[in-house]
């Protein structure tokens, strides 16, 4: 396989798995939301923000050192190294998850009723979350050492098929069976705890580590070092991925926050394409600065970006064409937070695009600049959110979301040009976006005759007609090599599968 028939490959498979994983958390939020209503979903929101920030503490920026380590390293050659390196990821992910879990529980009630004013409710919500840190951090250090082998299909089954099935599983049944307050609290732990079984076997399958290494390992204090500046990195980035949800939990209530929710995971599907890209090209990435192959690092920088574009636009025309729709699937209570649906898709867009650049400038070795970035970034998302809130409400922290995107999002493809001789502009960007106009004025056209259905036949008449329009105007204009290189890679997994029957 070529460059682009590798990565095309494995985003596939992680796409696949991602895109299971999302319906699933999308299924979970908007059954949460109609069952228990904006107030209950703002405490989950809040309490799940909390926790997502605690195991960025936990994994100590590991899981990107791991996958960086185990990447430049050969599997056969280097086995033994490779299992010591995990093991000692390991330990000392589940030494300090389990430090964050504790402080986490002691100053939950403080964090509860000092700073968010919220009710006692939340305080058990928060308890029952901090004790699923220490089993969701280990898996995710687990599921990078396997992304260092440069396959994704461990990482998509555990992460994106196994954990989001248990999740929602284990909410419908704790609803039916027990309490709405037992739904938020519990599918968590659950899920964590099943999620770190599942993931040991893959681990140990590749690696040979075995669970007395885990025990007896030592730190590795090269990994260490190379990993906390990700880990500033990764629990700023978490902070502003939540800093809407929480300030609006500041300056508001828990129901604003609910009503803000299914918006922003709404926008957030696209997420899953960033995702299925970079799970693949970071590690590519390495191998290729590694092997000083700047030819190789451009090519693929461009390739990725404009892969991540070409899909991201036909599904950001129907978020944006049809808020109200999507967001009727939560309840008609929701509606109301369609223009906030429209602000964050459109950050979320331009996020896709310029989605790569971090990640090339992470894994080329300009750890301190992307630190600085994400520090950028994460003040100036503060500071709008401080001024917008108060005057916008849940507007205000859209916006402020869409700002920051555009701002640091254009500051990372400008160091990239400069410190790497890189750019990710082609005339290739030209098609999806000429396309993807196209398709955009050809929905808004055909909507007026779809009006008169019900909200849920109207959007599923507006998907398909919008992706058959797009891809057909594609083809139209000639597919690059790249892309045909994309579609043959469909061919191989094919034959892959029938090789595993």
């Amino acid at each position: 396989m070529n460059t682009a028939q590798k990565i095309a490959k494995e985003s596939i498979i992680s796409f696949s798995g991602i895109f299971y994983g999302s319906i699933n958390r999308y299924l979970y939020s908007a059954l949460l939301a109609r069952w228990v209503g904006p107030e209950y979903l703002g405490i989950y929101s809040m309490a799940n923000a909390i926790m997502l920030i605690s195991e960025v503490l936990s994994k100590m920026g590991m899981e990107t050192g791991t996958m960086r380590f185990i990447s430049r390293l050969d599997p056969q050659e280097d086995k033994d190294k490779i299992s010591k390196i995990i093991a000692s990821a390991m330990k000392m992910c589940v030494s300090f998850s389990l430090f964050i879990m504790v402080v986490l529980i002691l100053f939950s009630t403080y964090i509860v009723f000092n700073i968010l004013s919220e009710q006692a409710l939340m305080v058990s919500v928060l308890i029952i979350f901090a004790i699923s840190i220490p089993f969701n951090a280990s898996t995710l250090v687990a599921a990078a050492a396997t992304q260092g082998y440069k396959k994704l299909k461990y990482k998509a089954f555990v992460t994106q098929f196994i954990n989001p099935t248990i999740l929602l599983l284990s909410m419908i049944t704790c609803f039916w069976f027990f309490s709405a307050e037992s739904a938020l609290m519990f599918p968590m732990l659950i899920t964590g705890i099943v999620g770190l079984v599942a993931m040991l076997k893959p681990i140990q399958h590749l690696s040979g580590v075995t669970p007395s290494q885990f025990i007896s390992a030592k730190f590795n204090y090269d990994l260490l070092k190379f990993s906390y500046p990700f880990m500033f990195v990764i629990i700023l980035q978490t902070f502003m991925h939540w800093m809407d949800i929480l300030m609006l939990g500041y300056f508001t209530n828990a129901t604003t926050v609910g009503l803000y929710h299914p918006a922003a995971r709404t926008a957030g599907l696209l997420q899953a394409l960033l995702m299925s890209f970079i799970s693949i090209y970071a590690p590519m990435i390495s191998q290729f600065h590694s092997e000083k192959n700047l030819i190789k690092m451009n090519n693929t920088y461009k390739m990725v970006s404009r892969w991540l574009l070409l899909f991201s636009i036909p599904i950001a025309i129907i978020f944006i064409i049809f808020p109200g729709n999507i967001l009727s699937l939560f309840g008609k209570e929701y509606i109301a937070s369609a223009d906030v649906l429209i602000i964050l898709t459109i950050a979320t867009l331009l996020q896709a695009v310029s989605g790569a650049a971090s990640p090339t400038l992470g894994m080329s070795g300009f750890t301190r600049v992307v630190l600085f970035n994400t520090i950028f970034a994460f003040i100036l998302n503060f500071g709008l959110n401080y001024n917008l809130i108060p005057n916008y409400g849940i507007n205000g922290a859209a916006y402020a979301t869409l700002i920051t995107l555009i701002i640091i999002g254009s500051v990372r493809t400008i160091q990239v040009r400069f410190l790497l001789k890189m750019n990710f502009f082609s005339f290739k960007l030209l098609k999806p976006l000429v396309s993807g106009i196209a398709t955009y004025y050809a929905i808004i056209s055909l909507k007026p005759f779809l009006s008169n259905f019900n909200f849920l036949v109207e959007l599923l008449i507006a998907l398909p007609v919008c992706m058959l329009i797009y891809t057909l105007i594609m083809f139209i204009m000639k597919l690059d090599e790249e892309d045909r290189s994309f579609i043959s890679s469909l061919g191989i997994i094919k034959k892959g599968l029938k090789r595993n029957r």
